[in-house]
């Protein structure tokens, strides 16, 4: 398939990156949902400028805290068969590939379908992070040399990706980041929320209750409970952990102090001009879709400003260069990736009610999955698609990102396709059935609840 004059006309949409997506998106998406030309275009450059805040404080949040993270990793010393490039590295590979934006098209015509017939309740506007789903389809490429066999897996996950948004949608999970009406897509990250949800209903039996949220400390301890202290806190523990000079500790504190205080404020901006959008859109689907609840589907970087979110963070900087030590069998330890973790940790502070100690239970186990599934093979596979990408690696060596260890759809990707000599074109699409008959059981007996509290109310 010669996809030259698509590549040609579609590479410098992806190249512009993010921003340019969000902007051309949401203003199209105004237009649709009849919110008029002038307020489309307004709000879309609204929702753009919020972004634009979030990814530059975020950006500078990850910029102060990466520095620290190698200090402690150096402290740590080790050395490891794996280098860790960051997830930034994979999601240009991704975009490269000619066959990326077969995957788009094809994820937005599952959404569209889904949407249409009852089976989702998500819109999903954050095209940028298809990488995720690319990078998985390239594993299987790689590994099984059968284009079709990596795009049926790509349909569906866009089908499972889109199940696991409305999961943490529908059960309050998003609201209660602040983000009413929104569902967070980000891959099969967005699995996490489910895992979290689970994990607190096993810490509910043990009687370990929600008490250390942000609110609990502020009530306690008085002004250590502000975000902007609660980050200086944190700052100085980890300057201290990493060995830096007292100045450098005190503008490492100041740093965490303004991410911690900037990011909620740039995501009040997104919200803002979210608002007038997703009622519009509301409205459209009354009559387009028989009055179905909407969900607009975005980058869940808008909710990493949550204090529980970065002062787990900050925490797990240091547990996971550990676990890379004490795990038998580790391949590498987080390095570029590290502080970017946070997009994991999104999913699951609402589940375990913003307790600190209960979401750093869960975001350990998480990190030991992490440290496990690059053993297993992501590491190895991930190194795969970077060598066909032009990467050069040292022999006995290779690269990989600690965004692909903690994306379920890799292992599953790497596991499928090394066994796909054993269970061949029939076994995977066996394998998607099975999940996509699953999630529509659940998915059925979801919509037979709703309908059963409308006719009671």
């Amino acid at each position: 398939m010669d996809l030259g004059f698509v590549n040609t006309i579609l590479d410098p949409i992806m190249n512009a990156g993010p921003l340019f997506m969000i902007f051309i998106v949401f203003t199209v998406i105004g237009l649709v949902v009849r919110l008029g030309f002038l307020k489309a275009v307004r709000n879309g450059l609204m929702i753009a400028v919020g972004f634009n805040g979030v990814y530059i404080v975020v950006d500078y949040f990850l910029g102060k805290v990466a520095p620290a993270a190698s200090a402690l990793a150096t402290r740590f010393g080790g050395v490891f068969t794996y280098t860790d490039i960051g997830w930034a590295a994979f999601a240009s590979f991704a975009w490269s590939s000619p066959w990326a934006y077969v995957i788009v098209l094809l994820s937005l015509a599952v959404n569209l379908v889904m949407i249409f017939t009852s089976m989702t309740d998500t819109l999903n506007l954050n095209i940028w992070d298809f990488w995720e789903a690319i990078i998985a389809c390239l594993i299987v490429y790689a590994l099984t040399n059968n284009i079709i066999a990596g795009l049926v897996f790509a349909t569906f996950l866009a089908w499972f990706n889109l199940m696991m948004s409305d999961f943490n949608a529908q059960r309050g999970y998003c609201a209660d980041l602040g983000f009413e009406g929104l569902s967070f897509y980000q891959g099969t990250n967005v699995a996490w929320g489910a895992f979290g949800h689970y994990v607190g209903k096993l810490l509910d039996k043990t009687g370990l209750e929600a008490k250390f949220t942000p609110d609990y400390i502020q009530e306690k301890f008085g002004v250590i409970g502000e975000p902007a202290v609660l980050g200086g806190l944190i700052g100085m523990l980890m300057g201290i952990g990493a060995g830096y000079y007292w100045i450098d500790i005190i503008m490492l504190m100041i740093a965490l102090a303004t991410s911690l205080v900037l990011i909620p404020m740039m995501s009040g901006i997104v919200m803002q001009a979210l608002v007038p959008v997703s009622e519009a859109a509301g409205s459209f689907m009354k009559s387009k879709a028989s009055g179905k609840q909407i969900y607009i589907g975005v980058d869940p970087a808008i909710a990493v400003g949550n204090t529980t979110v970065l002062a787990t963070t900050v925490l797990m900087v240091p547990i996971l260069l550990v676990m890379a030590f004490i795990i038998p069998g580790s391949v590498n330890h987080p390095l570029a990736d590290l502080p970017s973790l946070l997009f994991f940790w999104v999913f699951v502070v609402a589940p375990n009610k913003f307790d600190m100690l209960r979401t750093l239970i869960t975001t350990i186990l998480m990190g030991i999955y992490g440290t496990f599934a690059a053993t297993l093979g992501v590491a190895k596979w991930s190194s795969m698609v970077a060598v066909a990408q032009g990467v050069e690696v040292a022999e006995g060596t290779g690269v990989t990102s600690w965004f692909n260890h903690l994306c379920p759809e890799m292992l599953v990707a790497g596991l499928l396709g090394e066994n796909y000599g054993k269970i061949g074109m029939a076994g995977l699409i066996a394998f998607c059935a099975v999940v996509i008959v699953i999630t529509i059981v659940f998915r059925l007996r979801y919509l037979k609840n709703i309908k059963t509290q409308t006719a009671a109310a």
